[in-house]
């Protein structure tokens, strides 16, 4: 079998949305916290009261992100939203972590995009350049260590390190 990425193709629904969204993203890095959050709820982001989206945070498609109450988004923090990206409430996204929903087909010919949504729960620490994968579900009160690499679900109050990233503990507050 032989790749043949000349016959890739990919739907984009919402082009203009998108298009739109690119434009007004890269004015966002100069706005105040609150009309960061105004203006990626303009695009569609469900954010709860009393949220910090910290400049340089990326959203790819901002209507395909939700979070709760009092979250932080932490700079350079890249929301890869093709899916559905459904954060709880009171959860710190550090500094330089990617959250994924897409990745693609490595079996088929032409490398199909594959999206699956990526649910975390409340009470929740991902730490500095940590990397979520898509469909994982992270459950309540969960840390994942710096530099993580979250490919399976983490059950909840769990801690977990490494790449790829297990449990090496639990936590109690």
């Amino acid at each position: 079998m032989e790749i043949n990425l000349g016959g890739y193709s990919e739907k984009k629904p919402h082009f203009l949305r998108l298009v739109l969204w690119r434009v007004a993203e890269k004015m966002q890095w100069m706005l105040p916290n609150g009309l960061r959050i105004m203006l990626l709820r303009l695009f569609g982001a469900r954010i709860g009261r009393r949220c910090l989206i910290c400049r340089g945070a990326k959203f790819y498609a901002p209507w395909n992100f939700e979070c709760g109450d009092f979250v932080c988004v932490g700079p350079r923090v890249e929301v890869y939203c093709k899916n559905k990206v459904t954060v709880g409430s009171q959860v710190v996204v550090s500094q330089d972590a990617y959250l994924c929903t897409a990745s693609h087909d490595i079996t088929s010919k032409t490398m199909e995009l594959v999206t699956n949504p990526i649910k975390i729960g409340s009470n929740v620490w991902i730490a500095a350049k940590a990397t979520v994968l898509p469909g994982v579900v992270i459950g309540d009160g969960v840390v994942i260590g710096a530099c993580a690499v979250v490919a399976k679900d983490v059950r909840p109050w769990a801690i977990a390190v490494g790449n790829p990233a297990s449990v090496v503990g639990e936590r109690k507050l």
